[in-house]
């Protein structure tokens, strides 16, 4: 504002205090809705800025619990492929095995059919070594036999002749 406006302004007189004792009101009003106004903002700014502090100690905690459960869900995940390993190395295990048994199994059965065959094989030979044996035998008693009735015959012949010069000359 101008030095002249304003003494113009103080040149109106009482109509002009009339004037500013209103705008001074309506200023004290304005001033006073003005203060209330930034009190209420100034009290919306501190809940808010409050609810942003708890919603970042929540964001905090809660990025605090995803870590920790990613943590946990990683040495979850080792431990899985662990036993993945561990399940296919027992498979694998077993599977030897029960090729191994098989093979044993075969191995067994074919010693058993070579032994009972090598049984019935020494089983055949006895009963032939049983039979020519026994043929022996039965030469040798035959042998004996006719060795036995040849020196009966013989000794016949011998004694024949003496026993009847024997009973001739008695």
């Amino acid at each position: 504002m101008s030095a002249r406006g304003a003494m113009q302004r103080l040149g109106t007189g009482a109509s002009n205090l009339s004037n500013s004792s209103a705008t001074s009101d309506a200023d004290d009003d304005a001033r006073a809705e003005t203060v209330a106004l930034l009190d209420d903002l100034k009290e919306r700014l501190r809940k808010t800025e409050t609810i942003s502090e708890q919603f970042q100690k929540q964001a905090q905690v809660l990025q605090s619990r995803l870590d920790e459960t990613l943590l946990e869900q990683g040495k979850q995940e080792d431990k899985l492929h662990e036993n993945e390993e561990r399940l296919e190395t027992l498979e694998n295990e077993k599977r030897d095995a029960l090729r191994q048994k098989r093979e044993m199994e075969s191995i067994y059965e074919a010693e058993r059919s070579s032994m009972t065959k090598e049984r019935e094989e020494m089983l055949n030979r006895e009963e032939e070594m049983q039979t020519i044996i026994q043929r022996l035998k039965d030469s040798l008693n035959q042998r004996s036999n006719m060795d036995e009735e040849g020196r009966i015959s013989r000794r016949c012949m011998l004694i024949s002749p003496l026993l009847s010069l024997y009973l001739l000359m008695t």
